[in-house]
């Protein structure tokens, strides 16, 4: 019982994204204008949207929340073994979402734009590819006939919340206005609660799968 609400806290610290503290500068990206393959409007989306001009310090650390899957998931084996199969796509997942952060300090020019692009694409695949192992399993694990509607329901909000993920990255990307980056901040953190609100509900229906 205590491992799903661990889990919950952490699928909640790294659903919420707020930027508080700008911990360092980035050092100045230099446009690359003789790569035919490396086109202007591509780089300015990276630099200027994705990546920013500083380092942020997150209100709520995304890799707190992984430390707290990573925990709570640990506590929840011992009902499921497939549990396991969570932690190499979780590993991945926070040593990219470390890696991207540093991408500005490591590379510069053509390699920069390449390899933060690269790295924050298959951190979302692999994020949400874990989320699903994640959460599914929990289902599995605390499927019961009279708990069968909350298990459903997770999943439902658990998808709500992944396809508002795909569409975030690719808007802010591509630089769309404040506002409707904010809406599906709200939107997409909205169906994560709907999601952790029936995990609670089905925290009591843990059962050892053999």
């Amino acid at each position: 019982m205590a491992g799903i609400i661990i889990i919950m806290i952490g699928l909640l610290i790294s659903t919420v994204d707020i930027n508080a503290v700008a911990l360092c500068a980035y050092p100045e990206y230099k446009m690359v204008y003789d790569d035919l393959d490396l086109g202007e409007v591509i780089q300015k989306y990276v630099v200027n949207n994705m990546l920013g001009k500083n380092l942020y310090l997150d209100i709520f650390p995304d890799i707190l929340g992984y430390v707290f899957i990573a925990v709570g998931t640990a506590m929840l084996i011992k009902y499921n073994k497939k549990f396991i199969r969570v932690y190499i796509p979780l590993i991945i997942t926070a040593a990219l979402y470390i890696f991207t952060d540093v991408t500005p300090f490591l590379y510069t020019g053509k390699k920069l734009i390449v390899y933060a692009l690269a790295a924050s694409f298959i951190q979302l695949i692999v994020e949400i590819y874990m989320e699903r192992r994640l959460i599914y399993t929990i289902a599995d694990t605390t499927s019961d006939l009279p708990n069968e509607r909350d298990t459903v329901l997770m999943k439902f909000g658990w998808v709500g919340s992944a396809l508002c993920r795909a569409f975030l990255y690719f808007i802010v990307l591509v630089g769309l206005a404040r506002w409707i980056i904010i809406t599906y901040a709200v939107v997409q953190l909205a169906f994560m609660v709907f999601c952790i609100h029936r995990m609670f509900r089905c925290r009591h229906y843990l059962s050892v799968i053999k």
